[in-house]
């Protein structure tokens, strides 16, 4: 199983300013008073949307500290990565403003390239079916900040079976398959450096899948390429050998260790045992909070 007992902080959070989640930021710091974490940050995917709101709603609970951060996937040549981004600024730089604009613009054209693809393979699902999709469980504000963007993969794909437009989702499969033109998620080489730049420190997400399932070889070439500060090495998706495997490897190359949970929605998901979604419910020890807050700033209140 990878279920841990509950760790004094979360460092890989989404709330209702991701496309794909729909936590309320307010249930995670309620949550943390309720378990004594140390620390929490909210890594939405690509952007700092919810940051304002974080800071309102982190007023009312000064116990429970956290840290800015985001989510940003990137492309490379190797591939596409998810990396943790965290310590980043409250007021972006210049840098790091354009990787958000990147983004912004990167999750409007991924939508649109969806609709345009289903419209061309004889589908009503234009822009504005989409968008009656996203208003079905994104809240008006947040539709109102980051526009028409693209649907969750599990939305998506129960909305085009219930339409018709594959007969289930393995027949969805490959109406995707025919999909062409889809927007590349925004550099490597443009994003980390303004990261890094910016303060943040670096961490690959969930990387199990990344390094081919630990393959030494991989792991080194993916940690020159990337030039990362540390490793998620505990995560739902990991087993407690990985984890182990995971920060052998940080203490040999001098990074930074993580955990998280990488919660979606505020309430635990327990439906698979070797896979728990539970917030703060991951194998990170506290020692490795106590060396990432040797680098960025843990935030109180408002």
């Amino acid at each position: 199983m990878t279920s841990c007992a509950y760790a004094d902080y979360d460092l890989h959070l989404h709330s209702q300013w991701s496309y794909d989640a729909t936590a309320d930021i307010r249930d995670y710091f309620r949550l943390g008073r309720e378990r004594g974490v140390r620390a929490l940050a909210l890594t939405d995917h690509h952007l700092m949307d919810g940051y304002e709101e974080l800071v309102k709603v982190a007023a009312d609970f000064p116990d429970v500290g956290y840290i800015a951060g985001a989510e940003l996937t990137v492309h490379t040549p190797t591939g596409t990565f998810d990396m943790v981004c965290l310590g980043l600024p409250r007021q972006p730089t210049p840098e790091l403003a354009s990787v958000f604009d990147a983004y912004r613009a990167w999750q409007c054209a991924y939508g649109a390239a969806i609709s345009a693809n289903l419209v061309r393979l004889g589908h009503d699902f234009t822009d504005a079916e989409r968008m009656a999709v996203l208003q079905s469980y994104r809240p008006p504000h947040i539709i109102a900040r980051q526009g028409c963007t693209h649907v969750k993969n599990a939305v998506l794909r129960q909305t085009l079976v219930a339409r018709g437009v594959a007969p289930d989702l393995e027949a969805l499969t490959e109406v995707f398959r025919q999909f062409r033109d889809m927007p590349k998620y925004p550099e490597y080489d443009f994003v980390l450096p303004a990261v890094r730049q910016a303060g943040g420190v670096i961490l690959i997400a969930h990387p199990y899948g990344y390094f081919r399932q630990l393959e030494r070889r991989r792991m080194d070439e993916l940690r020159e390429l990337l030039a990362f500060d540390g490793i998620e090495c505990a995560h739902p998706s990991l087993m407690p050998e990985a984890t182990e495997t995971l920060r052998a490897y940080c203490l040999e190359h001098r990074l930074l260790s993580s955990g998280g949970s990488d919660c979606h929605a505020a309430e635990g998901d327990f439906s698979r045992p070797d896979h728990v979604v539970d917030f703060a419910n991951h194998c990170g020890k506290p020692e490795w909070l106590d060396e990432i807050l040797e680098r960025v700033t843990l935030y109180h209140g408002a």
